[in-house]
């Protein structure tokens, strides 16, 4: 029995002895050397003096954990919770880690043991004092760490953490993928999608042993330009269409990026500025447009008219493409007196005469992507009885069914109002490109703004590659199905360095506009094409007015700029996911008699 004591005692002082040794082990503070970080609180300590790095001298910082520039679950999981970015904990890892290895790496500290390796973690756990202050706290004042238990009284230093990584913003930074051994730019989508990635300094990461990601270099490629080109910035900001008078002229320029679909409603002023003038009007409308659409509120108001005695004359086109495009027509030309062009080319006007004293013109068509709002257009109305009068007399040709080449030419004079002077062209019998465009571009000294849905013609094409070579800025806004269509030519344009955009909006770019040296604005029905030019019925109205060119020259300049940088080179399907909402407006977007789903680029790939 006394034997059995004995033992006993004997075993629990051995096991209080080994307690003691264990703590005083654990809780000893020594100075030790960092010969080798790892992460900010994670390094290898020359504990045994021998000035090697060892596997069992790993050590990490007790309390705290570091910011890492690896994208892992938990770096997720902790950016939510402190309510930053993934890529401002990303940077903060990259400020911590690179802190670290300048100010701890090789160098001595005091360094207290707080629990020894175990089976199942194979490092110490330590504080470490920094500049007399536990390093922990150091790193949270600064920024660079976050706590792992919530129960410790000391908090992170989010600001400082937001301040870090918007300083850190300024540097250029590469995204390797861990899994693939591809690096990437920092806002490259692919490396946004990846799981496992870790974050560098550009300048710092070595390259051999990796591979670049080709998008990115095509990126690069894109900036490259975009640096090169160097385009003016807007004023301001249009996120809907600009509605604004000068004296007797009123603009409309109709926004894309504002509607996401047509619409059958008078969304636009445009639409219901002309609904005002229908219902204003006395006397006489006359109406040469390539068709009619569903805008059941400007037919309602000609109806209107009709009701109280007011004489409406209507012409149109009548081919395959409008009457399918634009239904109402037939229905307009069964219920006033019209006439249609049947001739081999397009009556392709847009211009409403009212009481023979104002003119409505420009790119829009009465159609629910037109007057309704989603294609880009530019129209006006002016309150001029001259211009009128001009109107008038090929209006009168056309409803007397002459159309294209059997028309006589409208000679008219330049109509001179303070500040403004307007000039009409009206094609085929007028040659409105060797006339008037070619001499304006070849004159042009600075600026060049061209915004079409077509630009096609050779001649046109070739003089402002010429424009260019002397120095001329000359841009371009583009549709895209004339990219995709004629990219063989507007390549000539770009081997020139000329900057060219396709738009992805949904809706058309339908505008046939040019800018010429912030003052003369060239706009109507007319595409820059041969059949617009040779063959169409169309009309081209050049409005000479700084004020009138500046305002649309810092719309262009917001559209242009509103679209991707990618879109210099990427030519998008115009329906397709890349283009707006097109796969989902209810119009067959690229004319080949598919609608949304059922057209090839709106079918998502498994």
């Amino acid at each position: 029995m006394k034997k059995q004591r004995k033992n006993t005692i004997f075993l629990l002082i051995f096991i209080f002895l080994t307690f003691c040794a264990n703590y005083y082990e654990q809780n000893k503070i020594i100075t030790s050397k960092i010969l080798k970080v790892n992460q900010a609180d994670e390094f290898y300590v020359d504990l045994n003096n021998n000035n090697k790095i060892e596997e069992n001298e790993l050590a990490k910082l007790a309390n705290i954990e570091a910011f890492k520039p690896i994208k892992t679950p938990k770096a997720i999981e902790i950016s939510k919770k402190l309510s930053i970015d993934i890529e401002d904990y990303l940077k903060n890892g990259i400020l911590a880690k690179n802190w670290a290895i300048e100010n701890l790496e090789n160098n001595s500290f005091q360094i207290k043991i707080v629990q020894n390796p175990t089976d199942i973690r194979n490092y110490y756990l330590i504080n470490l004092n920094y500049k007399n202050e536990p390093l922990e706290d150091f790193y949270l004042r600064n920024g660079l760490a976050y706590l792992k238990s919530e129960k410790s009284p000391k908090e992170e230093n989010i600001q400082q953490i937001k301040n870090n990584a918007k300083e850190l913003s300024k540097l250029d930074f590469i995204i390797l993928n861990l899994k693939s051994s591809i690096y990437h730019s920092l806002d490259c989508e692919y490396a946004k999608l990846a799981k496992n990635i870790e974050l560098y300094i550009n300048k710092q990461f070595n390259k051999e042993n990796y591979f670049p990601c080709k998008n990115c270099q095509e990126d690069l490629k894109i900036k490259t330009l975009q640096q090169t080109f160097n385009i003016p910035k807007s004023k301001y900001s249009y996120r809907k269409e600009v509605y604004k008078k000068f004296e007797n002229i009123e603009m409309f320029f109709i926004n894309p990026t504002e509607y996401k679909n047509p619409n059958t409603t008078c969304t636009t002023k445009l639409c219901k500025r002309i609904v005002e003038e229908i219902d204003n009007s006395k006397n006489s409308i006359d109406l040469a447009l390539y068709g009619v659409g569903n805008q059941k509120e400007i037919i309602n108001a000609l109806y209107r008219a009709k009701a109280r005695n007011v004489t409406i004359r209507f012409v149109f086109d009548k081919s395959k493409s409008s009457e399918e495009i634009y239904p109402f027509t037939k229905e307009l030309s069964q219920n006033f007196n019209s006439t249609y062009d049947d001739v081999n080319s397009l009556m392709h006007n847009k211009f409403i005469i009212f009481d023979n004293s104002k003119i409505m013109t420009g790119s829009t068509n009465i159609s629910s992507s037109g007057t309704g709002g989603y294609n880009a257009n530019i129209s006006t109305i002016i309150n001029s009885k001259e211009l009128a009068e001009i109107y008038q007399k090929e209006f009168n040709q056309m409803f007397l069914n002459k159309f294209s080449k059997n028309k006589k030419s409208i000679e008219s004079n330049a109509i001179k109002s303070n500040d403004t002077e307007l000039k009409a062209y009206f094609t085929p019998k007028t040659n409105v490109l060797n006339e008037a465009i070619l001499p304006l571009i070849q004159n042009a000294k600075s600026e060049i703004l061209l915004s079409a849905f077509y630009l096609t013609d050779k001649k046109l094409i070739s003089e402002l590659s010429k424009a260019k070579s002397r120095g001329v800025n000359v841009i371009i806004l583009i549709d895209s199905l004339c990219s995709k269509n004629f990219n063989e030519r507007l390549a000539l344009l770009k081997n020139q360095n000329i900057p060219i955009k396709t738009e992805n909006w949904g809706g058309k770019n339908h505008e046939k506009t040019m800018l010429i040296d912030k003052e003369v604005l060239l706009i109507g029905s007319c595409n820059f094409s041969a059949s617009g030019f040779n063959k169409n019925d169309e009309n081209i109205l050049i409005i000479k007015n700084k004020e009138i060119a500046n305002t649309y020259r810092d719309y262009f300049l917001y559209l242009f700029n509103s679209l991707d940088d990618r879109l210099y080179k990427i030519i998008p399907r115009a329906e397709s996911l890349d283009s707006g909402n097109s796969c989902f407006d209810g119009i067959d977007n690229n004319f080949d008699g598919k609608i949304d789903s059922q057209d090839e680029g709106c079918k998502i790939k498994k």
